[in-house]
């Protein structure tokens, strides 16, 4: 659920037209649409009422597009400090905490901001929730790319990225096209540690048997023996090894089953230079299609088991 479908929803509200909302945002109408449809897949509701024509936004969508409006309003806040410190210059330490569930967009954004910020000394620290919520009061992180679902306290404030989505990655053939966590607590299950929601977790420990690690090669080893199963977020299912066995399999519409990522900081006023920069870079169209591109990487697991090439 990057930006800039809410800037596409956002255009939509605005002109009542889908052709004349893409103007508006330099796109093409299939882009705009398929950026809109991508949101209502993400939040799993309808949000735009459709016909020959644009007939206005559902309940739900009104709701939706007042969280978009309030996104881009903090976006453009966020803009208009960064031009007060973009002459002040980055120097020094810039440490960055991600949960392993997050591993894979913590290097989606350090790789680029390394280049960006060449006199910055960057660092990252794999730590639970508790723990980076502890480093970043205590002032040893500047920033923490969490699940933002859990209540962070007043010092502390969060910044939605996007809604990540949880999948059963299994080598058991005879399931339904969705499952629920009850159908899932039936079998062994391998997990990562803060690899899922804490919500999440209350449902799979009563699975017969629960195996937790930190080392998503542990993981992996685990379910392609096929004895093992797991949950993961969408992103991180290329830390799996490629099988023509494994399936992803969706979860039936639970709030557990997804969950919000984002940005914690301390609740500073203003934030300091990187910390701006470093949250500007996620909203850069290069980083926002590598991120697509991150959130994809369950698709090939979607396939029919005959449909898959060989591996």
């Amino acid at each position: 659920m990057i930006i800039r479908n809410f800037e596409y929803l956002l255009a939509l509200a605005k002109e009542r037209h889908f052709a004349r909302a893409a103007v508006a945002c330099s796109v093409s109408q299939p882009t705009l649409s398929g950026g809109i449809k991508q949101l209502e897949e993400d939040m799993d509701v309808l949000i735009v009422k459709r016909g020959r024509t644009f007939e206005g936004f559902t309940a739900e969508g009104e709701r939706v597009l007042a969280w978009a409006q309030q996104m881009m309003d903090d976006c453009l806040r966020l803009k208009q400090e960064l031009r007060t410190f973009r002459e002040s210059g980055m120097q020094g330490a810039f440490r960055i905490g991600v949960l392993p569930a997050t591993t894979s967009l913590g290097l989606t954004l350090s790789v680029p901001f390394a280049e960006q910020a060449p006199t910055l000394d960057l660092s990252i620290r794999t730590a639970s929730l508790p723990d980076l919520l502890h480093l970043l009061r205590a002032g040893e992180l500047d920033i923490a790319l969490t699940y933002t679902d859990e209540t962070m306290g007043e010092e502390l404030t969060t910044h939605l990225l996007y809604r990540e989505r949880m999948f059963y990655f299994t080598a058991v053939q005879e399931l339904p096209p969705r499952v629920s966590l009850e159908q899932i607590a039936v079998r062994p299950l391998c997990l990562l540690n803060s690899g899922i929601p804490v919500a999440m977790l209350e449902y799979l420990a009563h699975a017969p048997k629960v195996l937790y690690t930190d080392s998503p090669a542990v993981l992996a080893a685990h379910v392609r023996s096929g004895a093992w199963s797991t949950v993961l977020p969408q992103s991180l299912a290329s830390t799996l090894t490629p099988s023509t066995n494994l399936r992803a399999i969706p979860l039936r519409k639970n709030a557990a089953a997804q969950a919000n990522v984002g940005f914690v900081t301390t609740r500073l006023t203003p934030l300091p230079a990187p910390v701006h920069a470093f949250m500007e870079l996620a909203h850069s169209s290069k980083v926002v299609v590598a991120i697509h591109e991150m959130l994809e990487a369950h698709k090939p697991y979607l396939m029919p088991m005959k449909a898959r090439p060989a591996q």
